[in-house]
């Protein structure tokens, strides 16, 4: 190989080099707004004996994706907002649930808990925020039973997620939903008795007091946006065994399974009966939820929170040309709890409403699009504004 030859090869690897390096800078700045990648010193999570892990008190944190940077202030009682006061003459109102509720990818001044207190300007009250990332029914019912009551909230609010919620109540469909067991799980007995698994809560636990491990670092190449977008768009929708539409939609936005994208090879009644299962299961954490809230005093009410699921039609699009066979059906779940509600006398607030209206005006930005599908800032407003009314219309404060 010649001199010539070699410096051509050279330059042309070099300037392939060049290229990804400005792209990455150009992604970074555009996505990130900087070079760099906010850094967390410290996890802001930390082990819990039941509940598997929940927030460092006092502790500040950014959270970082393609979609947002966003500080996350926990307070000395280790949720999700400002200090929660001794109760006073004020009314309080807890609401308890996942990453919607917690605000994940919205600042903390524009997100459901502190605007609904804002919004309830005729009332005397203060909102606590008993919301955590990737909580299931069953870590929302114990962290009510440990520490939530404490607070003597006149009225409790279960902000539901009907897109995991079910499906990481029960181990049965947890396993095929996703690879790590490390939650608290439920099961009914024949008699219909609710019980707790805390086994593998308890284990995962016991190891990390045991032998603490160091906050996971990711290769230098799953860091680069560059490679995060390829993955996503590549990926879509089907990328594993974990990717059934029969499980990760599930019987909430289904009107029938849909055997054909099965990824394990499971029939309609086998995918009924897990979803029978983990409904009832469900049912029950939330009964004793209400029965819990109303021996302290409170009020409890229910609401089902609204994923990009059901509101945007070009996502339910991208999900029918991704899964052809499948049956939407895409407010079931709101059905089924307005049925549930009546008969166990929970009321029941309307989350979905008024983001399917600002769809219909043609109002864009209500979840985030890129690596992340939280609602925005945009809908939690929507959300806060009717989640009040409704609060006024139905008596559920003083």
């Amino acid at each position: 190989m010649n001199k010539k030859t070699v410096f051509a090869a050279s330059m042309m690897v070099f300037t392939i080099l060049l290229m990804l390096v400005v792209n990455e800078a150009f992604l970074r700045w555009y996505f990130l707004g900087s070079l760099t990648r906010v850094s967390n010193p410290e996890s802001s999570m930390i082990p819990h004996p039941t509940r598997g892990f929940s927030l460092k008190p006092g502790s500040k944190s950014w959270h970082q994706e393609l979609d947002f940077t966003v500080e996350v202030n926990v307070n000395s009682q280790g949720l999700r907002g400002p200090e929660v006061q001794p109760k006073g003459s004020k009314q309080r109102i807890l609401i308890i649930g996942d990453s919607t509720t917690f605000g994940s990818g919205v600042p903390e001044d524009r997100i459901i808990p502190t605007l609904l207190a804002q919004k309830l300007d005729g009332y005397q009250v203060d909102v606590v925020n008993g919301s955590f990332t990737t909580y299931n029914t069953v870590q929302e019912l114990l962290f009510l039973e440990e520490e939530g009551l404490s607070f003597k909230p006149d009225l409790v609010i279960l902000a539901f997620s009907p897109n995991t919620d079910i499906q990481v109540n029960t181990l049965a469909l947890q396993t095929l939903h996703q690879k790590h067991k490390k939650h608290p799980y439920a099961t009914l007995t024949p008699e219909g008795r609710l019980q707790l698994d805390l086994t593998y809560v308890e284990k995962a636990y016991r190891e990390q007091q045991e032998q603490p491990q160091a906050p996971k670092t990711s290769p230098f190449w799953k860091e680069q946006v560059t490679y995060r977008l390829i993955k996503k768009y590549i990926r879509g929708f089907k990328s594993s065994k974990w990717n059934d539409p029969n499980i990760f939609i599930g019987w909430p936005f289904l009107s029938e399974f849909s055997p054909e994208h099965s990824t394990r090879g499971m029939a309609a009644d086998e995918y009924q009966t897990l979803w029978e299962e983990g409904w009832n299961v469900t049912k029950a954490l939330i009964l004793r939820m209400q029965e819990d809230s109303r021996k302290h005093g409170a009020r409890f009410a229910m609401m089902v929170m609204a994923p990009k699921l059901q509101v945007e039609a070009v996502y339910q699009s991208r999900v029918l040309e991704a899964f052809p066979y499948l049956k939407l059906d895409t407010t079931r779940i709101n059905r089924v709890f307005e049925d549930f509600g009546r008969k166990a006398g929970i009321p029941v607030l309307d989350a979905l409403s008024p983001l399917l209206e600002a769809e219909a005006r043609g109002e864009e930005g209500l979840y985030y699009n890129v690596e992340d599908e939280h609602m925005t800032a945009k809908s939690h407003e929507y959300v806060a504004s009717a989640l009040a009314n409704q609060i006024r219309e139905q008596g559920l404060l003083e």
